[in-house]
């Protein structure tokens, strides 16, 4: 495929319906707890591919926009400020991406043969459905989160975590902005390639590159402000990105063969499960994919106006998907925002918002 993805930074488009770490190098926000460091990798050969599955997921279906997802109101203790339009600024002034009321729904993901595990609260990085084939369970969660594999310009390698979402393109991965760009070279990775459910070198639904990506440029404008040595960590608040993949061999697009999670811009939660692939802390090594579930997702913190859960998973989990309203029995919800930072006990992330709904908008179209 294309030998450098093309990287598109978008402004914000108000729309008429509005209601209102591997990762890679990321240094940590002053003076709040470091974020995880990325996992820096040497080189080393490509996952095994292994056949395609026969079997294939609806087409995409998308619901009406003010269509909720819970019945809970929000509290002032994890998002009701947010949605009271009194969402906090960081220290350089710079907003969170607000709310809208777009909900995308998840598809119904690969034919279920077993039944997926339940998801309890959990802080501790467990392997998620180990030891059992995602080609058998057909758990959303399992088949849609992957590993993120980048190079940047310079040669450097580092891995991330990504979740393929429900998209009319059907090709469409949400991940962490700084997993697609690099602070070292401060320029777009070179290469990016996502292997779903990969699992300690085996990849049962193969790889897949990336041909187009996109994060938003307040993402830029802030971490360049960060880099430079200025008090702000206005970056935290948009430290999200959306991939956009090539068919495989058998010219297919990824949602086809693993599912897609929903997806829900208005930040509203019911719990959240977190699943990636961490690279440390010990035993940690990116090779498993790992998860944390919260019923519990506070708001403001991680020194940005971040959703919060208990959570130990660092390095290689950037990216991560926070997937609310989970089925236990399939797996599928609504991502809500996705794994940015976090301290030794802790995880942040960004609410996706406006903002994000108009970048997924523009890669699709191609502008």
């Amino acid at each position: 495929m294309s030998n450098a993805p093309r990287v598109r930074a978008a402004g914000v488009a108000i729309l008429a319906t509005l209601g209102l770490s591997a990762c890679v190098i990321l240094p940590p926000p002053l003076p709040q707890p470091a974020p995880p460091a990325p996992t820096t990798q040497q080189p080393q050969p490509q996952p095994t591919q292994s056949a395609e599955p026969t079997e294939s997921v609806d087409p995409s279906q998308f619901v009406q926009p003010d269509e909720p997802i819970s019945e809970t109101d929000p509290t002032p203790e994890d998002i009701g400020a947010y949605y009271a339009g009194e969402a906090p600024i960081t220290s350089a002034g710079y907003f969170p991406d607000a709310a809208t009321d777009v909900i995308l729904e998840p598809t119904r993901g690969t034919p279920l043969v077993q039944e997926a595990a339940g998801l309890p609260d959990a802080t501790a990085g467990d392997e998620y459905l180990p030891d059992v084939a995602p080609s058998l369970t057909g758990d959303l969660i399992q088949s849609t989160v992957g590993r993120l594999d980048m190079t940047d310009d310079e040669g450097g390698q580092y891995t991330c975590s990504g979740t393929v979402i429900n998209a009319e393109t059907q090709d469409i991965v949400v991940t962490a902005a700084h997993c697609v760009f690099s602070d070292d070279t401060r320029s777009e990775m070179a290469s990016i390639t996502f292997t779903p459910a990969y699992d300690d070198g085996d990849a049962p639904f193969g790889v897949w590159e990336a041909e187009d990506w996109w994060y938003p440029e307040q993402y830029i404008t802030a971490n360049d402000r960060w880099l430079d040595g200025q008090d702000d960590n206005g970056w935290m608040g948009f430290d999200f990105a959306f991939l956009r993949l090539a068919p495989n061999a058998q010219g297919q697009e990824i949602e086809d063969v693993v599912g897609g999670q929903g997806v829900s811009f208005q930040a509203e939660t019911n719990g959240v499960v977190l699943a990636g692939y961490p690279g440390d802390p010990a035993p940690f090594d990116a090779e498993v994919q790992r998860f944390c579930a919260d019923s519990t997702v506070t708001y403001g913190v991680g020194g940005d106006p971040n959703l919060g859960v208990d959570c130990v998973m660092g390095s290689g989990a950037s990216g991560s998907g926070w997937v609310t309203d989970v089925d236990p029995a399939t797996g599928a919800g609504y991502v809500i925002a996705v794994y940015s930072n976090g301290g030794s006990d802790e995880a942040y992330g960004p609410p996706l918002g406006v903002t994000a709904y108009d970048g997924l908008v523009a890669l699709q179209s191609g502008g």
